[in-house]
C-alpha cells in the first residue's frame, strides 16, 4: 500500500525558531541603564541643592572611573575580567576612602586606611569575580583576604587613634591596658587556630 502523505495545513508550516534574548545578554544594559540613571539623579540634585562638588565631591571622579572599570570587567568574559575587577575595586575603595576623608578632614586616617586597599580591595574584586563568573575558589581567597584586611585596619585604628592619637584623642591607662589585652588575645587565638588548622591537614 502507498503511503499517504500527511496534510498538512498553511497554519502548520514552521520557519526558524527564534530564541528570546538570555537573561545574561540584558544583565549588562540594566547595570549601564542603572548607572545612567543614578548619575543623571545626582545631576538633577545638584541643580536644586547648592553642593559645592569641586570641594566636596571631587572623589567622586575617581569613584566614577572604578565602578566603570568593575563593570567592564563584571560584563565581559575573558582572561583579563579577573584583573580589570581587581582594579576597578582597588580604584573605587581608594575613591570611597577619599571621600570620607575629604568630608570628615581626617586624611591623617591613611596611616591604617591602607588595608582596606591591600588586601581589603583586591579581595573585594576576586569575590565579585568570583560571584559572577561562579568560581567558589575566588570567593573563598577574596573573602579571606577582606577578613584579614579589616583586621589590620581594626588594630591600626585603634594603634594610631587610641595610642599615639593622630586625632588628637588618646585612650586613658585602663582603656589603654583593656586594648592592648584584647589584642593581644586575639592574635593569640588566630595563632592557636592556625596551629590546629595546620596540625589536622598534615594527619
Amino acid at each position: 500500500m502507498a503511503d499517504h502523505p500527511s496534510a498538512s495545513g498553511p497554519g502548520d508550516a514552521q520557519g526558524p525558531a527564534i530564541s528570546p534574548p538570555s537573561r545574561g545578554a540584558r544583565r549588562p544594559s540594566m547595570v549601564l541603564g542603572g548607572l545612567l540613571v543614578l548619575i543623571g539623579a545626582i545631576l538633577l540634585a545638584g541643580q536644586y541643592v547648592r553642593v559645592d562638588i569641586g570641594h566636596y565631591g571631587w572623589p567622586f571622579f575617581v569613584i566614577a572611573p572604578g565602578v566603570l572599570i568593575l563593570f567592564v570587567a563584571l560584563s565581559a568574559r575573558g582572561a583579563v575580567s579577573e584583573g580589570l575587577a581587581i582594579l576597578g575595586s582597588i580604584v573605587t575603595v581608594t575613591g570611597l576612602i577619599l571621600l570620607v576623608q575629604d568630608a570628615t578632614d581626617h586624611y591623617e586616617s591613611w596611616a591604617y586606611a591602607w588595608a582596606l586597599i591591600v588586601p581589603g580591595a583586591i579581595g573585594l574584586g576576586m569575590i565579585l569575580y568570583g560571584l559572577i563568573a561562579r568560581r567558589p575558589g575566588n570567593v573563598r581567597s577574596g573573602t579571606r583576604l577582606v577578613a584579614i584586611a579589616l583586621v589590620l585596619f581594626l588594630l591600626g585604628a585603634a594603634f594610631f587613634e587610641g595610642i599615639v592619637g593622630i586625632s588628637g584623642y588618646q585612650l586613658d591607662h585602663t582603656a589603654g591596658v583593656v586594648l592592648g589585652a584584647l589584642i593581644i588575645a586575639l592574635g593569640a587565638l588566630m595563632l592557636v587556630l592556625n596551629l590546629t588548622s595546620s596540625g589536622r591537614q598534615s594527619r
